[in-house]
């Protein structure tokens, strides 16, 4: 477990390392920049004696961290840099009206560079653009581009969809693709040997859905990330990965209501370590086929589901498919080390503690857990059933966000135990019986309910800001805990440590 934690870290700090690099760096060369035009504004004299010093490859540098626009307005400043924008690796075209497609496509036109290492392209897709857009992928392919990325900014699903050219799955350069709002129809032949991040959204997997995946990743030996947004909304969806030996992040988010909710998932992904699942509105099934090598899971609605569901497919069923789902799902992923759930799944758990007795009870080994509650009265069924779960537990986490409002379809009896006798039992029956191998618990308020709280003396009623349920379980660890245990209070701000002993 310590060691997963100290993997993350450094991957953490890591990418937070390269991230500030990146942004230091255009920092600096802004600064460059725009120091020396307020140089030029005073002494116009200086702008040949500014160019003579900057050598191209500084030049482009620097023209590469401005926007397009200010990139090419630069040439107007001096006969060194008039053609300099010519030679622009980053190209990022966002629409804002009509006129811009043709800047871009003379933009196309007139580059000179020999590479292009960023192509991002956002715009409402027509039709009637099909052709330049096919010649803008040809340029960026031509180009050996590293990282591209197409959004055509749907707003229905009756908008036309862009047909990806074939040339696009045979790019060897590519890094990162990022699609959105395309139809993904395949060739026969796919090579895409250093592709390492893939991102689909909102994207209709062609006729052979069941093989589109597991045929792109397959022919993507180095692919580690991958993000599957909105896709294949009124079909089933074969998520199929077992070619892919180095996939090691997986998210999958559903977060349209809309879908087919007859239609199923396949997930197969065996490599993965690292997997998000995010839903709306559930599917009529998942089959979970293998991941077996996951040590990360979160599972999370990602809003509260909409008044319009709970009337179309009825308050009983749809509260039940919510109920099911999750625990059809979790004994998938009884091996996980870190596992993380959301506040509408504590509340879809209800029922399975409160009136589901016959079903048998989820077994998890998970030894780091993550709770995201702020102890109201409907969650505390949810937050049991996972502890008790989850008996070996050595981390855990309760992420105290903002109040979330309850969902009344999820429960049958909204008065059906006394809230105050039914926590303090089970908290003690839980510190008791479940959480002996407990070492660190930690209660996390996130930012936006940073408040000022003392750090001694400690004032818990001050922290809980009236989730007196959490003061409760920490009562009951302090009264019944066999071992020490490391309690963490935290916000964005501060934190605070101390130990409980029996």
């Amino acid at each position: 477990m310590h060691r997963v934690h100290h993997l993350r870290k450094c991957l953490e700090v890591k990418k937070r390392k390269e991230s500030d690099k990146r942004i230091h760096r255009g920092f600096h060369l802004s600064i460059v920049f725009w120091s020396s035009m307020a140089e030029i504004e005073k002494n116009p004299k200086k702008m040949t004696n500014m160019s003579e010093r900057l050598d191209e490859r500084d030049l482009h540098n620097i023209l590469n961290e401005l926007p397009m626009k200010d990139a090419v307005r630069a040439g107007f400043l001096s006969r060194k840099w008039r053609n300099q924008w010519k030679y622009l690796a980053n190209v990022v075209f966002k629409q804002s009206t009509g006129k811009e497609i043709e800047s871009l496509t003379h933009f196309i036109s007139l580059h000179r560079g020999n590479k292009i290492k960023k192509f991002h392209v956002e715009f409402k897709y027509r039709p009637n653009k099909e052709d330049q857009v096919n010649e803008w992928m040809s340029f960026a392919i031509t180009k050996e581009v590293e990282d591209l990325k197409l959004d055509f900014d749907m707003k229905g699903d009756n908008d036309p969809l862009y047909i990806l050219p074939p040339f696009i799955f045979n790019c060897e350069s590519l890094v990162s693709l990022s699609l959105k709002g395309c139809v993904l129809e395949l060739p026969d032949s796919i090579y895409l040997p250093n592709l390492h991040t893939l991102s689909l959204t909102r994207m209709e997997i062609g006729s052979r859905n069941g093989m589109t995946i597991r045929k792109i990743t397959s022919r993507a030996p180095l692919l580690e990330r991958m993000s599957l947004v909105n896709c294949s909304r009124f079909r089933n969806f074969n998520i199929d990965a077992s070619e892919s030996p180095n996939l090691k992040e997986l998210a999958i988010i559903e977060t349209k209501v809309d879908l087919a909710r007859s239609t199923g998932m396949d997930i197969c992904a065996p490599s993965v370590e690292k997997l998000v699942f995010l839903y709306a509105s559930p599917r009529r099934e998942y089959h979970v086929k293998d991941v077996s090598n996951c040590l990360e899971f979160t599972f999370a609605l990602s809003d509260q589901p909409h008044e319009y569901l709970w009337k179309e497919v009825g308050e009983e069923l749809l509260s039940l498919r919510y109920h099911v789902v999750l625990l059809n799902l979790l004994p998938h992923f009884q091996h996980v080390r870190v596992l993380r759930i959301c506040n509408w799944c504590v509340q879809s758990l209800y029922k399975a503690e409160v009136y589901d007795k016959t079903r048998s009870r989820v077994s998890l080994s998970c030894t780091n857990l993550e709770i995201n509650t702020s102890f109201q009265r409907w969650e505390l069924p949810g937050v049991t059933y996972m502890l008790k779960a989850c008996s070996a537990i050595e981390d855990l986490c309760f992420v105290m966000a903002p109040k979330q409002s309850q969902i009344p379809q999820l429960f049958l009896k909204p008065d059906d135990f006394e809230e105050r006798i039914y926590w303090r039992n089970e908290a003690k029956s839980l510190v008791m019986a479940h959480l002996q191998n407990l070492k660190i618990m930690t209660f996390k308020l996130p930012g936006e309910c940073y408040h000022s709280w003392k750090l001694w003396p400690l004032d818990l009623r001050t922290f809980f800001m009236g989730r007196e349920n959490g003061v409760e379980l920490l009562a009951a660890l302090k009264h019944s805990s066999n071992n020490q245990l490391r309690v963490v209070l935290s916000t964005d701000k501060q934190h605070r440590r101390f130990l409980i002993r029996q």
